[in-house]
């Protein structure tokens, strides 16, 4: 609504001009200076020409541009142009005067400082060409999740262009196809983030919703930040199985590093060479318990010739493979032993009284089969 207070105009018009990023010239039909106020006559170059009284093209010298965009107004016609004076854009804007009879009196300009606004319009057009050329969509959503923002270069893999999805309700054309996305959506809200992941087509998208605050500290909804992260599962895949594989192999490696060897009817044999760790340990156990009763095997021969060492670690595990054998009525039968593997187990005051050890893997074919042959 309009006022009718001249004296609110007057004061408003006069802040305005006097402020440093605006300025108003006006002149008559004859071409003549009647209004120059403003301090950005400075900026233009025009502070000491432009004066009231002044001729147009004298206060204009050099502004050909400027005398013809103000001799186009006293035309009719408005007109508005973008101008760099120094480091500042301005923005200028021509229009006829008119007085109460309709009839065309002179003319004006209107001259803003827009390079605040210029640079942030800018800056914002940058940054949009940047997401629409990055693999990644962003959109931004208010409390009813109507989408304000619909941008990234992703967009075009699922069939839309940028700012085609604003205006729409995400829930209401998302939910279906994205079943965690008003969860992550109402979390966003209480001011939480959430990551989702989802199938789209043939691709698998990763969401990270963030809140979103207003210049007060407020809910205003939510950001939604989208990435294909097909390949990277791809990859995750391809790696899980290649460790599969290597870990496989490795075990391959370590039943052949430590063979179950049938030596008897009723006697099993098992040359150790290296060391024996906790994994190693474990799967001797293993082969060698099922091996004793898939061969009801009585004998179990463990033959530490190719065991140069003996920490306390493995010493511990050896013991317990051998209580293991005899727990399914099996005998063991140590061989092999050096010097210092012996003095370990004894540091460690293990209890080697119902250990049967033999200088050879010879010498315990030998008692295995008079064993045998006693029982019989």
């Amino acid at each position: 609504m309009a006022t009718a207070d001249p004296a609110l105009k007057f004061q408003v018009l006069t802040g305005l001009l006097e402020s440093e990023s605006t300025t108003l010239i006006s002149i008559d039909v004859g071409e003549v200076l009647t209004l120059t106020e403003g301090r950005g006559l400075e900026a233009m170059g025009v502070a000491a020409t432009a004066t009231v009284g002044a001729p147009l093209t004298a206060a204009f010298a050099g502004h050909a541009e400027l005398i013809e965009l103000f001799r186009r107004s006293l035309r009719g016609e408005r007109s508005r142009v973008e101008r760099m004076y120094g480091q500042a854009c301005w923005l200028l804007s021509f229009y006829p005067l008119r007085g109460p009879d309709g009839a065309i009196v002179g003319a004006a300009m209107l001259a803003i400082d827009v390079t605040r606004d210029l640079t942030t319009v800018r800056q914002a057009q940058m940054l949009r060409e940047l997401v629409n050329n990055v693999p990644t969509n962003v959109f931004a959503v208010d409390i009813r999740g109507v989408c304000e923002i619909s941008e990234g270069g992703l967009l075009k893999q699922i069939g839309l262009k940028p700012g085609q999805n604003v205006g729409v309700n995400v829930f209401e054309a998302y939910s279906a196809t994205i079943p965690d996305l008003a969860d992550a959506m109402s979390a966003a809200f209480r001011g939480e983030t959430r990551v989702i992941e989802f199938a789209f087509g043939d691709s698998l998208y990763s969401q990270t919703t963030l809140p979103r605050r207003d210049a007060h500290g407020n809910n205003a909804g939510a950001y939604c930040i989208a990435s294909d992260i097909t390949e990277q599962r791809r990859i995750e895949e391809l790696l899980r199985s290649q460790m599969r594989i290597i870990q496989e192999q490795k075990e391959a490696i370590l039943r052949l590093s430590s063979p179950i060897i049938e030596v008897g009817h009723d006697a099993l044999a098992v040359p150790l060479v290296g060391s024996i760790d906790e994994h190693r340990a474990a799967i001797i156990m293993h082969g060698l318990l099922e091996a004793i009763v898939q061969k009801r095997a009585r004998f179990a021969i463990l033959d530490l010739t190719g065991v140069d060492t003996v920490d306390p670690t493995s010493a511990e595990h050896l013991i317990r493979i051998i209580h293991s054998v005899r727990l399914l009525g099996a005998q063991a039968v140590i061989t092999g032993i050096r010097p210092p593997i012996a003095r370990t187990m004894a540091e460690l005051g293990l209890d080697l009284s119902r250990l049967h050890t033999l200088r050879s893997l010879q010498e315990a074919l030998r008692y295995c089969s008079e064993s045998i042959a006693g029982a019989r």
